[in-house]
């Protein structure tokens, strides 16, 4: 099930995500870095959890997954 405000909603937390990464990846200190990077996390914990509520747990994993191969994390 796929509905325009969850849309919207998804959209803005993996847009979030996105602006937290980049903050990590021009940190020039190591809090900051850490910071940043630890945010982006927690959006893409929330975004999983709004795809879990939506489309179920397999599809939550699979978000994960997907998106943090997109952003070349180890797996």
């Amino acid at each position: 099930m796929t509905t325009a405000p969850y849309q919207r909603l998804l959209t803005a937390l993996e847009t979030d995500r996105t602006r937290q990464l980049e903050a990590a990846r021009r940190a020039k200190n190591p809090e900051t870095q850490i910071a940043a990077s630890s945010m982006a996390s927690a959006f893409l914990h929330a975004a999983a959890m709004g795809v879990r509520e939506f489309e179920g747990p397999a599809a939550a994993q699979a978000y994960a997954e997907r998106a943090t191969r997109q952003d070349g994390a180890p797996s």
